[in-house]
Formats: C-alpha cells, structure tokens, sequence
C-alpha cells in the first residue's frame, strides 16, 4: 500500500513538472549553484557533535541524515549534485571516525567497515561488472527493492530514504545510507519550468549509486588504514587562505605582479606588495598597492599605500633610480617589506627614496624617513627592534633610529661594487652583510660603519643575486663563491673558517637551520643538506620531476627551514597533473630533512616563506597562499 502510494504520487509530480515546462518561459535548472565556492583545501573540520548525540540516543534516521550533511562538502564540493561524485575526497581522518562512531554505537551492525566487507564479496562475484556489483550490494544491504517496480518511475529499484529501515532489525550495512535525501529529489520534482527535472531525480535516486560505490568502496579500502598525520605535521598541510591579489585592482586588465611579502612575528597579518604594469598594458592611473591582510581569514585588513607604477624611463618625476636602471617598476611601489619585533608596526622600503611606517592594527602612519636620493632596495630591523637599516640604488646603507625616526649613520659602497640588493643584520645587531647586483659580498661594522671585508668582489660577469646568510646563532656567515664553493666566515671578524665544495653549477640559495648545526644550499637542479659539525654533505634533494621533456628549464632555487626546524623548502619544477605533454612548472615541496622524504607539493608558486612560528607558509603565484600545518579534519 505504502509503495503504491509513493508511485502515484511521483508519477503525479512528474506530470506537473513536465506541463510547467512545456508553458514556462527561458529557466535554469532549479539545484544548479554557480558561486565560486572554497576550495576542497579550505573546508572546515567536519563536526560530529551533533553525530554523536543522535547515535547516543539511537536515533539512527537522524545520524543518517547529519553524516551524509558532514560527507557532502566533500563529495559535491561545488554544490553539483549531478556532477561526478568525489567519494576520494573524504579525509580518512573524517571517514575513520564516522566508521567508529557507527560502528560503537550499533555494535558492529552499521558503519563503512561492515559495508565494506559486504562490498569485498559483491565485488567478488562480480569483477567484470561494477553496475551488477552495486546492485549486489544494494540486495544485501537491503537498499533495493526485492524485485523491480515498474510503476514506480522515479525509483523503480532503489528504496528511496523514506523507506529505508531505521532501527537495529535493519540488513547489517544498512546504514550509513548513500543515497540522496528524499527532500532533495522532491525540490527537483516540484520544481516549475525545469524541463530535466524527471531525469535528474531518476539520475539522484538510483543511477548515480552505481557512479558513486565503486569509488567510495575504492577509497575506504585506503582511507580506513591510512596513517593519520599528527597535529602540527606538513605532511598533509591545509590551504588556509587564497588572497586574490587581483581584487585590488578591480578594473583593470593587466597581469598583477607581487613585489614583496612578510609576515608579523605572531603569524596574524600578512603584507604584500604588488603592482599590475606591462610595457603593453599601463593598468591605469591606480596600479600599484601595499595591503596587510588577516593571514587568519584570509581577508584585506587595510590598503597602506595605493598609487602608480611604471617603468623607470617612462616616469617623468624626479628620478628613482639611476640611468642603469631605467627599465626597473617606479612610482608609488614598496621594494621591501619588514614588521618589527613586536608586531606593532610594518615597515615599507619605497622607490621615492623613502622608508614609510604604519601600525598593523590599522594602518595608521607612524613616520617617514627620508635621505636616499634612489629608491630603497631592502631593508632590515635589528632583533631588539631599535634600529632600521636601508640599502638603496644610491649606492648607500642608512641605519635609522626606530623610535625616533633619527638617522645614525650612512654608509658609501665604492661605485664600482654595485647596487646593493640583500641587506642583512646579524642576530647580535652588530654587523650588516650586503650582497650587490655586480655580486659584491661585504661585511659591515653596524656601530661604525666600517667595512669589515669583502668577501666576494670580482663575479661582475655572473647572473646577479649571489646569496649571503648569518647563521641564527650569530656565529657564522655564509657566501658562494663563483668557483661554486660554499665558504664560511666568523660573523664577527669576518676570517674564513672552511669551504664547503660538492657543487658543479652557481650556487643559488642558502638558508642555515634554526640551531645552526645544518646548512642547505641549492643550485638550479639539486639542494644539498651540510651538516656543520662534520663540514660534509648529508643529503641531497632533487628540485626537478623527472618527465624526460627536451626544454630547458630553469628553477628559481630558493630554500628555507621552517623556523621550528622540522621541516625543508624548496623551489621545485614540479610536473603539472593531468596534461599530456606536461611541461614542469614552478612549484614548492616541503621535505623531512631527517629522512629526505617530501611531505607535500604545491604546484603553480614560486616565491615562499615560513612565518616566524612555523605555522604558516605563504606561497605567492599567480596568487597568494597560505598554507598550515596538518589540523583535525574533526571537531566537536
């Protein structure tokens, strides 16, 4: 009587359905969702509180329907429900505690590992078959119907969720249920001038099961032993945040570059520089932008600095940077970016000459220090957050009085070092390390403005950039050299204490490990790992996917420790998924030092960094990422 009744009142809904098309004017598709929605990365953890209460009190109908409401931004992470449904995307984290839950509560009779093993044997019997193999399945677990109705047209041989079985009498599997909910499929039945509508509830009730089991029985054969990550590993790290950068400039057409990047010292605001110019594409009177955002949320905090960029030779005010340079972006554009200590305030490097300050909680102007003549470089803040140094296409360093505002002291490279580029203070204050566009590699006396020596002085001819770094204890610092050796200084005295050589290639980056002990360097395919107690080579890391392809590529070759040590990053030409001739592209991975094992890939990025707590890593590309550290995929 029951079933009868549900057939007539479907073929009814059917007919309204179709009679509303037929005299309806231009719709859409009543379920279709087409808001740009977060990424699978940016789902928040699946709260099961809820879960838990109703399986407590074994109210299994309503546990039925709050787990398929936690899998479905998984499953149909766009809202599509006739899209292909995503079961692999579940965590295994998610799915391995449904299964415990489901599981404990019915005594083994409900839950994905009973279903599975009913799966296993389906499968069995029918390996050639996965249809015929899901309808096995529905049989045992008592999904489908005993034997077809041809009455019922939207549901001829799966039940649907009204007449499913909700108590413990119920076929062992029976729950959790995989269909869609009867509220869904009736807003398509009921829905006015949807002219698919039958065929999209024909699709929801029965055909997409046999789309649907065979992948998630597939993935909980993975899912439901897989390791779960502690808290805190970049094993399986999670995209946060994506900042469009673009926003900033809503009208304009021109690709949008980034110029700078840093993060305050509690991980909370993120500041970005960009500009969006082309030779061909002016990007109009506004297309230059310095913006704190909540690296939190995700969200614009406040725009610092709004104005104009350009190249140097287009620009008609007072020149920013010397005749050399007249092809380099100018106008209202930030070069560097640094917070203080503290937080408090951001610090901006300006190609007017000019270092602007701002406090973070709101973007009010602090100062403006003034004196260079070119546009500032780089710039650097002492750890007791006291003085300020800039280095600037003038060909000069300028410490500043932090509080005041006051100048201390400038220092005059000679002419023919260059125009410095990378700016440094040692951890103790004392000394300042330059590296220059002619690869010019100095040391300074921070207190007297001295020149301690020149390390480097005599690679005019190679690319630019040759790297310096001080190690965190203050200690040491680090050089490559254009013979491709690695050698260190003490960083107060500046005397060599050993080379380092393993290289065949220019030696693009250096970072030291937070204690100091460790040394990774990079060349265009391969990072080398030094321990410094030994002076030897420990590891090495390829920085390229191997996909046999004939361009010749170049990687950027930056590298970094997470500040907590645990882990290594690397610029890598990684191979984009799915395409048929893939041509590596600029990405990142994230390495165990310990094991030389990667933890993770992010394609389609170049430039990155670790914030000061390890607890975010921003990865600029096309946009800005921020990535954390593997959280609970389960709350509540």
């Amino acid at each position: 009587m029951k079933r009868s009744f549900l057939a007539f009142l479907l073929l009814g809904m059917i007919l309204v359905t179709s009679l509303s098309w037929l005299t309806a004017p231009q719709t859409q598709r009543a379920v279709a969702q087409t808001q740009p929605i977060p990424s699978l990365f940016q789902a928040p953890a699946a709260d099961i509180s809820t879960l838990q209460a109703q399986l407590k009190a074994q109210n299994w109908q309503a546990a039925d329907a709050e787990t398929r409401r936690i899998l479905e931004v998984y499953v149909h992470p766009n809202g599509d429900l006739f899209s292909s449904p995503l079961a692999t995307n579940i965590p295994p984290e998610v799915l391995q505690t449904l299964d415990r839950l489901w599981s404990e509560a019915s005594g083994g009779r409900f839950g994905f590992s009973a279903q599975k093993a009913i799966w296993d044997q389906a499968r069995a019997q029918h390996p050639n078959n996965t249809d015929t193999a899901a309808k096995a399945f529905g049989d045992r677990v008592g999904w489908t119907r005993p034997t077809r109705d041809p009455d019922n047209f939207v549901a001829p041989d799966w039940l649907t969720e009204l007449e499913l079985n909700y108590s413990l009498q119920a076929p062992v599997g029976h729950l959790p249920w995989a269909g869609i909910s009867w509220e869904r499929i009736n807003n398509i039945l009921t829905a006015q001038g949807c002219g698919s509508c039958s065929t999209d509830a024909l699709y929801l009730q029965g055909e997409r099961f046999n789309r649907h089991l065979p992948v998630l029985f597939n993935w909980l054969t993975t899912a439901l032993e897989a390791p779960i990550p502690a808290v805190g590993s970049w094993e399986r790290p999670r995209l946060a945040h994506t900042i469009n950068i673009q926003g900033l400039y809503p009208n304009n057409t021109c690709p949008v570059y980034t110029l700078a990047q840093a993060i305050s010292p509690d991980s909370t605001v993120l500041a970005v520089s960009s500009y969006s110019y082309e030779r061909s594409c002016s990007g109009g009177p506004e297309n230059s932008a310095l913006a704190l955002w909540n690296a939190q949320r995700g969200t614009r905090i406040v725009t610092l600095l709004r104005g104009r960029a350009i190249e140097g030779f287009s620009y008609s005010g007072q020149p920013q940077e010397p005749s050399s340079e007249s092809d380099r972006i100018v106008g209202d554009v930030a070069n560097a970016i640094a917070f203080t200590p503290d937080g408090r305030q951001v610090a901006a490097g300006l190609s007017n000459g000019t270092v602007r300050l701002w406090t973070t909680e709101r973007g009010e102007a602090v100062r403006t220090l003034s004196g260079h003549r070119y546009a500032v470089r780089a710039i650097a803040i002492s750890a007791d957050g006291r003085t300020l140094a800039s280095a600037s296409a003038d060909q000069t360093l300028k410490l500043w009085n932090l509080q005041t505002g006051q100048l201390l002291r400038t220092i005059a490279l000679d002419p023919n070092d260059g125009i410095p580029l990378t700016l440094l203070i040692s951890p103790d204050g004392q000394r300042l390390a330059t590296a220059t566009n002619r690869n010019t590699l100095q040391l300074w006396n921070a207190q007297t403005g001295q020149l301690v020596r020149t390390f480097v002085d005599e690679a005019v001819n190679l690319p630019p950039d040759m790297p310096i770094a001080f190690s965190p204890d203050g200690q040491k610092l680090a050089t490559a050299d254009i013979d491709y050796s690695i050698k260190l200084w003490n960083a107060n005295t500046g005397a060599r204490l050993i080379t380092l050589k393993g290289h065949s290639q220019r030696v693009q980056h250096l970072a030291f490990s937070p204690d100091s002990q460790r040394l990774v360097s990079s060349q265009d395919k391969t990072a080398y790992l030094w321990n410094l107690q030994t002076n030897q080579s420990i590891r090495t890391f390829e920085l390229v996917q191997s996909v046999g392809h004939p361009v010749q590529l170049n990687n950027l070759g930056y590298v970094a420790f997470s500040p907590d040590g645990k882990v290594l990053a690397t610029s890598t030409l990684l191979q984009p998924p799915a395409q048929s001739e893939p041509i590596p592209q600029q990405g990142v991975t994230v390495w165990d030092p310990a094991t030389g094992q990667p933890l993770v890939q992010i394609h389609n990025v170049a430039q990155f960094q670790f914030s000061p707590n390890s607890q975010v890593l921003v990865a600029r590309g096309q946009a800005v990422q921020i990535w954390q550290p593997y959280s609970s995929r389960v709350g509540g």
